[in-house]
């Protein structure tokens, strides 16, 4: 039996808890957060996704106060930390010296000195570490994945991704608005999107960006970041959080050489390709529907099951995503175009 233990039960903490039940010789058996009242009840979390899972019996589950407390106690082979983000490189390494394998959400870290600290840790201790950058598991994007590489719509011309919403007022302390402890938009949000470009394309040869700072979180609120690739697409990037409260949204359009593909989760189909030359006239895309967050946890479980790193989404690619957004404030601070090469 594997033994599971998810440090934070926020909104993706209640996620990661609905997700572990339903794989067979696997228990959830500790969770841990400094709010008995999220240690509960879901029902008392908010967040920007609604939480539509099933209900989780967590009655046999133990309850930990204190994070450092249930890596030492609760005996478990894997760790799943869905802490704010300045805690993830402090626990991950707790944990890995610990002898957990350890699942972190996004961002890997606030900073690249933290994500090397947590991969020389892994290293070490001989345990595998993977970030759950969930947008390498999404459908969509998955489709979007193989169509570049099996090259049925011939090359990627040009991609737009997008991803926005109303500012996070509604996380504990405020952490998400304090740039110090969540890196702020650009690394909170605009990450996946980097880091879906870095895993589809790899890192870029050249990065241009530009960014809005607001006052109220001392970081870039509304960024927009266009990656070249020397002999391949271009890769434009918009994201933000607004003042004004909105539903979540996030997509992607995807130009190839005889075809345009829209993901755009308000639509439907929410995945639809179009190739006819004079008709604007499109057809739902097949493929494999699924739930991401199933998807990122059903794999590293096979990874630790197996004993094989995580390829799909290795924490040196995740670190690299982390030196993207770097660069990317570094573009925004300088007026420049930056390498994007490591």
């Amino acid at each position: 039996m594997m033994r599971v233990g998810i440090l934070g039960m926020g909104m993706m903490g209640w996620f990661h808890a609905s997700t572990y039940r339903k794989f067979p010789g696997v228990e959830l058996v500790a969770i841990a957060d400094c709010s008995s009242e999220r240690l509960r009840v879901k029902e008392s979390v908010i967040g920007n996704i609604e939480n539509d899972k099933e209900p989780v019996d967590l009655s046999a589950v133990a309850r930990y106060s204190n994070a450092s407390q249930l890596i030492a106690e609760a005996k478990v082979d894997v760790l799943d930390i869905c802490l704010p983000t300045f805690l993830h490189a402090r626990y991950a390494v707790e944990a890995l010296e610990a002898g957990c394998h350890v699942l972190c959400e996004k961002p890997m870290a606030l900073n690249l000195a933290e994500a090397e600290q947590m991969i020389r840790t892994a290293r070490r201790a001989d345990r595998l570490l993977m970030i759950a950058q969930c947008v390498r598991f999404w459908p969509e994007y998955q489709f979007l994945y193989q169509s570049v590489r099996d090259g049925r719509y011939g090359q990627l011309l040009s991609l737009n991704m997008y991803r926005m919403g109303g500012r996070p007022t509604w996380s504990w302390n405020d952490w998400f608005l304090d740039s110090s402890l969540s890196g702020g938009t650009i690394l909170d949000l605009h990450i996946h999107d980097v880091d879906y470009a870095n895993y589809l394309l790899g890192l870029p040869n050249q990065i241009q960006a530009t960014g809005r700072k607001s006052e109220a979180t001392g970081s870039y609120d509304i960024i927009h970041a266009c990656y070249g690739y020397d002999g391949g697409p271009q890769v434009h990037m918009h994201a933000g959080w607004s003042v004004a409260q909105f539903p979540f949204n996030a997509g992607y359009e995807a130009w190839f050489e005889g075809t345009f593909i829209r993901f755009s989760p308000a639509a439907e189909p929410v995945l639809e390709v179009f190739d006819n030359p004079v008709l604007a006239q499109g057809c739902p895309a097949e493929y494999e529907k699924g739930d991401p967050s199933h998807n990122v946890v059903a794999y590293f479980l096979s990874c630790v099951d197996k004993g094989e790193p995580p390829a799909k989404c290795t924490p040196e690619s995740t670190r690299d995503s982390l030196g993207l957004v770097e660069k990317e404030i570094a573009a925004i601070e300088s007026g420049q175009t930056v390498s994007g090469r490591v």
